[in-house]
């Protein structure tokens, strides 16, 4: 059996902090550099990163203590939040929000990457300070993580790889496959129908809203998921075409209790607090909280059209304000305008892109399994639990 040595950080890689150029110097952005922030990694999904937002200049560099750094360097933020991850797919800098670290010799840098993600909770919880928590480069080159040798590293990446580069696979189908649909959309629906209706949308659609128990009573709120599922804007923002689950629940006695209302299955949702526009699919029945409406239909048929519309609406449009993020309740939601399709029209965009959000929705399923495989494996791969010297990659 693989033995597996006690090491610091600083005895794998070089720990590099990151820096940020005068951003009163317009000379030193918007150059060929790329430099990460923070930012730039919230909601990334994706192992590999190229770039950021943002570039600097050479001169941008040399007037800071950024550092270039090589490829496949782990990007690991040490603040606001503490635990982001990324490889760098090139090379690299970063600003201060960051500890990354170069690889050595000693350590395979894609074993490197999920050792850190699987020692995330630690290396927060050596976090010091009091207007917000960082970890310095001090305390991060001295943190210390077991690992086995060379060969056992590259199984065990190996074994974790295979299933985020099949998420990842995943994921650029299904981007491909809705822009294939939202193509179609256009192609079918951009010319003029004097046969279309023009109708408030909820004269089509039973349109409800979610709700929030009261917060102060934290009996209705749970982690377990075998509570319900209550969406918020941000999952939202991070589920794909499809919503299955969301990153808090609520009991089954506060939808009662409250009067949550329910959304079924295959329900085009939409929100419109804070972050208006953000669309989704349900997959299964869940709640949602009161900045999402739901668009209820005994016409399936609709929602692939519906969705693709919602994409394409202009939100700005609605607004009686100048800020449309306060501006938009549920009273204008139900009467926004919604344009009718023909029958035609409806099964011809239907019959194509049916199968094509089928196909996204079963992507998406396999992603959440091989996600949760992921997780399940990778305490067990990092503390040596699975014997590597029996398994062949």
């Amino acid at each position: 059996m693989s033995e597996w040595k006690l090491v610091k950080l600083s005895d794998i890689g070089e720990i590099v902090g990151g820096a940020t150029p005068p951003t009163s110097h317009d000379e030193y952005y918007n150059g060929d550099i790329p430099w990460l922030t923070p930012k730039d990694l919230a909601g990334y999904k994706e192992r590999y990163i190229s770039q950021g937002e943002r570039n600097i200049t050479k001169l941008g560099l040399e007037k800071c203590s950024a550092k270039m750094m090589p490829k496949h360097t782990i990007l690991f933020t040490s603040r606001a939040p503490i635990g982001y991850i990324a490889i760098a797919q090139n090379p690299i800098c970063t600003n201060q929000g960051f500890k990354s670290i170069i690889p050595n010799d000693k350590i395979d840098y894609l074993f490197l990457y999920y050792l850190m993600k699987y020692n995330k909770i630690h290396i927060e919880s050596m976090a010091s300070g009091t207007t917000f928590k960082e970890v310095s480069g001090a305390t991060m080159k001295n943190i210390e993580v077991r690992i086995p040798d060379k060969v056992s590293q590259q199984k065990i990446a190996s074994i974790l790889s295979s299933l985020d580069s099949k998420i990842e696979l995943n994921n650029k189908i299904n981007e491909n496959l809705e822009q294939q649909v939202t193509a179609l959309f256009h192609q079918i629906f951009d010319e003029s129908n004097s046969n279309r209706k023009h109708i408030s949308a909820n004269e089509y659609f039973d349109i409800s809203i979610g709700k929030t128990p009261p917060r102060k009573e934290s009996q209705w709120f749970s982690k377990n998921p075998s509570d319900c599922v209550w969406v918020s804007i941000s999952d939202m923002g991070s589920c794909g075409l499809y919503i299955a689950d969301s990153s808090e629940y609520i009991t089954h006695e506060a939808v009662e209790k409250f009067n949550v209302k329910i959304v079924p299955d295959n329900t085009v949702i939409l929100s419109f607090k804070l972050t208006v526009g953000r669309i989704a699919i349900t997959d299964g029945c869940m709640t949602t909280n009161e900045a999402i409406a739901h668009f209820k239909t005994n016409e399936p048929r609709i929602n692939e059209y519906l969705y693709c519309y919602l994409k394409n609406f202009n939100f700005q449009t609605m607004g009686s304000t100048s800020s449309i993020a306060t501006a938009v309740n549920s009273k204008i939601i139900k009467g926004m305008p919604f344009i009718v399709p023909t029958d035609d029209e409806l099964e011809k965009f239907h019959k194509i892109a049916g199968p094509l959000f089928m196909m996204i929705k079963s992507n998406q399923r396999e992603n959440k399994y091989l996600g949760e495989l992921r997780d399940v494996l990778l305490p067990k791969l990092m503390s040596g639990e699975i014997n590597m010297e029996d398994i062949e990659v």
